[in-house]
């Protein structure tokens, strides 16, 4: 039996240590999704804090391994996160005109890059780019499941992602025109 299968059996009966173990277990993933979507420490804390509540107080109801349990906790968290974002009414707009929609290959792109750089000049997109880059690059959901958990259309999550996608490639020639990035 795995240590994750121990911890959550001792959280079910309400063991606040197994439950600090639980926490230390997925805390850095869950925050870092709720930091990305929302670009706020404090609001990424606090979504990150709910969503642990939330679980704990219903863990009984959850089977499955770790990875399981992991993509629970981050879509509880982008779930929470996107509500928030939407309080801040966040507006999309189908923006067609003027997109050049080229289906590019998912080639395994090769990019040894400063991530640090890439996360700062991602800060510095508009929420709703930064949403849709951080769902569709980083969480890994298709533009229906983004369309679904923003209530917009497909069409629409594909111009934001691609217009995201151009503006941050902007930004990273703008603040670091002389490094060499590779895409």
């Amino acid at each position: 039996m795995s240590d994750y299968n121990i911890i959550r059996r001792q959280c079910q009966k309400g063991d606040r240590r197994a439950q600090l173990e639980f926490y230390m277990l997925f805390y850095k993933s869950v925050y870092n999704c709720c930091f990305r979507i929302l670009g706020n420490p404090q609001e990424s804390e606090e979504v990150m804090q709910e969503t642990f509540l939330k679980v704990l107080d219903k863990i009984d109801e959850y089977t499955g391994d770790a990875d399981s349990m992991k993509r629970i906790l981050k879509r509880i968290a982008i779930n929470r996160s996107i509500d928030i974002c939407r309080k801040r009414k966040i507006r999309f707009i189908e923006l067609n005109e003027g997109v050049e929609y080229t289906d590019e290959p998912e080639e395994e792109e090769h990019i040894e890059m400063q991530l640090e750089a890439i996360h700062k000049m991602m800060q510095l997109l508009p929420q709703g780019y930064r949403m849709i880059l951080n769902l569709h690059l980083i969480e890994d959901l298709d533009y229906a499941d983004i369309a679904v958990q923003l209530q917009i259309s497909p069409s629409t999550v594909r111009s934001q992602y691609i217009r995201a996608k151009q503006k941050l490639v902007q930004l990273i020639k703008e603040h670091y025109p002389h490094e060499q990035f590779i895409g």
